[in-house]
């Protein structure tokens, strides 16, 4: 009978062939459990989310996080950990976990127990479901680490208000150390249990705002009274006591944990709110609930998808077998060692992949084999013991192997050698033995299979072992029967890898893009137990602390109109461009003397700048009003880039409120700040100086990203429909469009390229702003007169690399170098976080774990290699290699989907929603390719 990881994979293949939408074939599936939080997967429906795991003793933990859990010192804190444990544990070695993307569903068999962990995608509440042929008991039991009181050791974990601690000779009051307060507990509640986090004081905000001239902007403090945390229910359940709630003896177990923000809010104010939450869930029948969540899930993948294949001129894979020098020995390693005690019978050989009913056939006949072609026959006879086979050496170059062999063990045979094509100590080759005792290893590369004691002492044994590279798995047969299965990671094709990290950072987009504020993009709300100098900093902790960067946040955002996310950029423009309006203005005003708006690269959701960043220099204090930080003193790109994908989400949803009442005053107050802020020459042209690009140049005049930023919204702005704006508003835009100094180039090597400014002094970091009129701002792209100058400064460009917030795939899709794109995608992909088991964990890189610039560069740049889009024109296959297939379905602007096929380089199949839209498309074809 199939084994159940046989009958998934099959499932998985046959849905993925029905269902061009099926995510499916990205399912993440381990077949042993995980030993700590690093083996943990995430789940989350986008406010609320969870790292979860299941231990080799059968437990269920996960840690619990949300958006808005801000720590009174700024810190985006974890919720809690929940650990649930079965009793009798599960007693089994089969074990099989699934992450089913289908319906952002945890499902997993220990033994005969089945698991299933989900987030309600539409209500505050994480599931937890056992089930099993017997009774059991189960007791969900609360792991808190905030317990007492301790101090923050590191500035880049909190507010960084401690920066502000008093040296000698100082006047700042005594501050004290940065304290972390701890959870509380509920107390009295009798058949459910819970915990929450208050904060009883605010570190940060009102000394921020005395510091940097905002005091006396009225808000509500951020942090204060910010109250967090989770009641766990379940039926019939006895309260243990406030960390522990039984599920008494039952075949099936179901913990609800309903997880909640509040703010400002008492402990009882919180709970209550809390209360209503899971009463008004709780009125709507629980499977309804869940085809609810199934339904949401469906639908966003039904929204998009890519899935690329190599394509069928590329279709032979390579052999999953390392090569190397060695011909087959039987009986022995490498050095003449290891020798079979046994005997051996008929031992055969195939460049083929035979299947479970040929498998099955060679086991019924110890004497003959016939049936085969003789060109797929390399080798079949009873072999000499303890010898190796001429000419065998390239015999594991072919994509398919079959290798069939009689035994018949010793009983204290020990670790033996059956087929041996490796060096003693290496697993660059191929290997087949006994070990330990009577149990079955087989060594293909890095990957290992055992079979324990499956192997009958003193009697003829058949073995068999397949490995097909087209299909990327191995399989170890015993007497016909299938016993062992695996598809080895080195064995996925580069299209693969890069559509399945392309499908699994949307879904972790999914998880955590729906909430109060914007994607974190140092981990997401999916950072487990961090290290730093060498030392635990718990669960809590994230490199580059709780704020904002706009250069680092806004990539996870880049790509979700394309995918047709929409919705999940919300958060973005409401903390940046709603929430802080007014505030921007005020800073803007007060710290400049005039009106417009700048956003700074660093700032905490209640929009202060860091402490580093600003400087602890009071406000009243300074001549200088901007802030001390070189890096960032004058990088105020920022603005210029929001409205620029604001104006995005407007071609792609003509939602005309939005672009009134948000990005038409944003992007104006935007362009306000640069015209009042610098002077203009003898020609009209503004004159940026001080200035600097990004955080890279600086004593810069005019630089590319301010300047490309300015040239690329106004004429945007300018071809909006007349009747969405104002004659006196055009007017403004087309006078700030005049006086935009011209995109800066330089001679460099002979050539012509993009310069970073006009002029440049202070090299300071390893940005690449000449390149931003390509990225972001799509002045220069490969359709356009000046690519080859674009292209060209490409090349020349100092800083490179594709891992973090690097963008040179993107610069690469956008000047239509596909096979450039492609190989940066591929290493981008394939560059994980190697302390974490989810193939998407990526990181730390110059940010950390899991690294949402990484995956967000990731996204976009897949993207854009088969679809880009300037105006109402929409180009297919701009960037796409020529040896990938791809199905997709993506998102272009004014409300139009584009679904297709490319097959040898070539779309077969295409798709226009609405028709109408079809002129506007332009093939690969139709233009030239450098």
């Amino acid at each position: 009978m199939p084994s159940l990881k046989t009958l998934l994979l099959v499932i998985v293949m046959l849905s993925s062939a029905l269902f061009a939408s099926s995510p499916d074939r990205y399912n993440v599936v381990w077949d042993s459990p995980s030993k700590d939080q690093h083996g943990s997967m995430p789940l989350g429906n986008g406010s609320t989310g969870i790292n979860a795991w299941i231990e080799p003793n059968g437990d269920l933990v996960f840690y619990i996080s949300r958006t808005d859990s801000w720590g009174d010192n700024g810190r985006l804190l974890k919720v809690g950990k929940v650990r649930i444990k079965l009793a009798p544990a599960p007693a089994s070695n089969d074990f099989l976990q699934t992450l089913s993307l289908v319906d952002g569903t945890l499902k997993a068999r220990y033994g005969d127990t089945d698991i299933r962990l989900w987030v309600d995608a539409n209500n505050p509440v994480i599931h937890a479901e056992f089930n099993g042929p017997q009774k059991t008991a189960a007791t969900a039991s609360i792991e808190l680490w905030r317990t007492k009181q301790f101090s923050i050791p590191s500035s880049w974990e909190c507010s960084d208000v401690h920066l502000f601690r008093p040296r000698p000779g100082e006047k700042w009051g005594n501050l004290g150390p940065t304290v972390m307060e701890p959870d509380n507990l509920l107390n009295n509640k009798k058949d459910r249990i819970g915990w929450y986090h208050r904060n009883i004081k605010s570190v940060g905000p009102a000394m921020h705002a005395k510091i940097q001239g905002m005091a006396d902007f009225k808000r509500t403090d951020p942090l204060l009274h910010r109250t967090f945390g989770a009641i766990i229910t379940t039926k019939n359940g006895k309260k243990i006591d406030n960390t522990h709630l039984l599920s008494p003896q039952s075949k099936n177990h179901r913990f609800d944990i309903y997880v909640h923000t509040e703010h400002p809010a008492t402990e009882h104010q919180w709970l209550n709110a809390l209360e209503q939450l899971i009463a008004q869930t709780e009125s709507i029948p629980f499977e309804k609930r869940r085809s609810a969540h199934a339904a949401w899930w469906k639908a966003f993948w039904q929204r998009s998808w890519i899935h690329a294949t190599q394509s069928s001129k590329n279709e032979i894979s390579k052999s999953l077998i390392p090569a190397n020098k060695l011909n087959f020995s039987f009986g022995i390693d490498s050095n003449g060692n290891s020798r079979f005690a046994g005997k051996m019978g008929r031992t055969s050989l195939l460049n083929v992949a035979l299947d479970e009913n040929a498998i099955r056939q060679l086991a019924q006949d110890q004497e003959s084999l016939s049936g085969f072609n003789p060109k797929e026959l390399l080798f079949s006879a009873t072999p000499n013991l303890h010898t190796e086979l001429p000419n065998s050496d390239q015999w594991t170059n072919s994509p398919a192997l079959t290798a069939e062999a009689w035994i018949l063990p010793d009983t204290h045979a020990g670790s033996v050698r059956i087929l041996n094509k490796t060096l003693v100590g290496s697993n660059e080759g191929f290997l087949l033995d006994t070990y330990p005792g009577n149990s079955l290893r087989l060594i293909v590369g890095e990957k290992v299979l055992m079979v324990k004691d499956c192997l009958v002492p003193e009697e003829w044994n058949h073995l068999a072992v397949v490995i097909d590279s087209q299909a990327g798995t191995i399989a170890l047969y015993h007497n016909g029967e299938k016993i062992a299965e695996e598809k080895p990671e080195r064995s996925l094709t580069d299209a693969y890898i890069v559509s399945r990290a392309y499908a699994l950072q949307r879904y972790i987009n999914a998880c955590a893009g729906r909430g109060a504020y914007p994607i974190k993009f140092n981990g997401s709300i999916f950072t487990v137990e961090g290290f730093a100098d060498g030392k635990s900093r718990g669960p809590d902790y994230r490199r580059w602390g709780s704020g904002y960067w706009w250069q680092n946040t806004r990539l996870p955002y880049i790509s979700m109109l394309t995918s047709g996310d929409v919705e999940m950029t919300k958060p973005l423009y409401k903390m940046y461009c709603q929430d802080l309006f007014e505030y921007h203005k005020q800073r803007t005003r007060r710290h400049t003397g005039h009106g417009g708006i700048y956003v700074p690269e660093c700032m905490y959701f209640w929009g202060e700048m860091f402490a580093e960043t600003y400087g602890k220099k009071p406000f009243e204090e300074r001549k200088d009003k901007l802030q001390d930080n070189r890096y960032h003193k004058w990088e105020w790109v920022s603005g210029l880039e929001m409205t620029f994908m604001m104006l995005d989400r407007y071609e792609h949803t003509l939602d005309e409120k939005f672009l009134k009442e948000t990005t038409l005053p944003f992007a104006t107050e935007v362009l306000k700040f640069f015209v009042e802020h610098y002077q203009t020459d003898k020609n009209g042209k503004l004159v940026m100086n001080p200035a600097q690009a990004l955080e890279t140049w600086w004593e810069c005049t005019n630089p590319m990203d301010p300047v490309s930023g300015m040239r690329a919204v106004t004429n945007r702005l300018l071809d909006l429909p007349e009747h969405l704006s104002s004659p006196k508003l055009r007017q403004y835009w087309a006078q700030v469009q005049a006086k935009v100094p011209p995109l800066p180039t330089r001679e460099y090597q002979g050539e012509t390229i993009f310069a970073p400014a006009e002029k440049f002094a202070v090299c300071k970091n390893g940005e690449v702003p000449e390149l931003y009129c390509v990225f972001p701002f799509r002045l220069a792209s490969f359709e356009k007169a000046n690519a080859e100058m674009a292209r060209r400064t490409l090349h020349h460009r100092k800083a490179r690399g594709n891992s973090g917030w690097r963008q040179d795939e993107i610069f690469m899709a956008y000047l239509g170098l596909a096979d450039e794109a492609q190989k940066n995608l591929v290493g981008r992909a394939k560059n994980k976080h190697k302390g974490s088991r989810f193939p998407a964990f990526w990181g730390p890189n110059m940010d950390w774990i899991p690294d949402q610039d990484h995956g967000g560069i990731l996204t976009k740049a897949f993207q854009s290699m088969i679809l880009q889009s300037d105006g109402k024109k929409i180009f297919l296959q701009p960037a796409w290699p020529k040896d990938w297939n791809a199905t997709f379905k993506l998102h272009a602007p004014y409300k139009t989907v584009i679904e297709g096929q490319v097959v040898n380089g070539k779309i077969t199949k295409l798709k226009v929603t609405p028709k109408s839209r079809t002129k506007d498309v332009v093939m690969a074809s139709d233009f030239k390719q450098p």
